[in-house]
């Protein structure tokens, strides 16, 4: 999930805590990880639902193998990223909802005229699109 400015502070500025926040959940969960932590960065863009929409991004992104559980570990690390805004990846699991990433993209309102200009009717939404974008 990619990270966003907070308290006049850049994401990038911002990674390490939250970076270090997850070692700590990791090791207060006691979670046994089977996959690397990946961290990198990227420069702003002006795609309306990108990650890096209008500001530069520190994205951590945490995987496990196939059939592994990932709930707890999953939740916890998204609740984390939670306080920092963070975006997460469109192709990737998470719990989001239109409630909590409206906010969060400053193209939201863009986006949401293009999917109703078209899609009037709602013919490509399934219940997974409309917990995303809303109805």
């Amino acid at each position: 999930m990619a990270a966003c400015q907070q308290d006049g502070a850049s994401a990038i500025d911002r990674y390490e805590e939250a970076l270090n926040r997850v070692r700590k959940f990791v090791t207060d969960e006691q979670l046994l990880l089977n996959f690397p932590v990946e961290v990198r960065f990227t420069a702003p863009d002006d795609i309306p639902l990108s990650t890096a929409s209008g500001r530069a991004s520190a994205y951590i992104a945490i995987h496990v193998f196939q059939k592994m559980e990932y709930d707890r570990y999953f939740r916890g690390v998204e609740a984390i990223m939670n306080d920092y805004g963070g975006r997460p990846h469109w192709g990737k699991l998470h719990f989001q909802s239109a409630e909590t990433l409206a906010p969060r993209y400053p193209e939201w309102d863009r986006f949401q005229a293009v999917r109703r200009r078209l899609d009037p009717e709602g013919r490509f939404a399934n219940a997974y699109t409309r917990r995303l974008f809303g109805s």
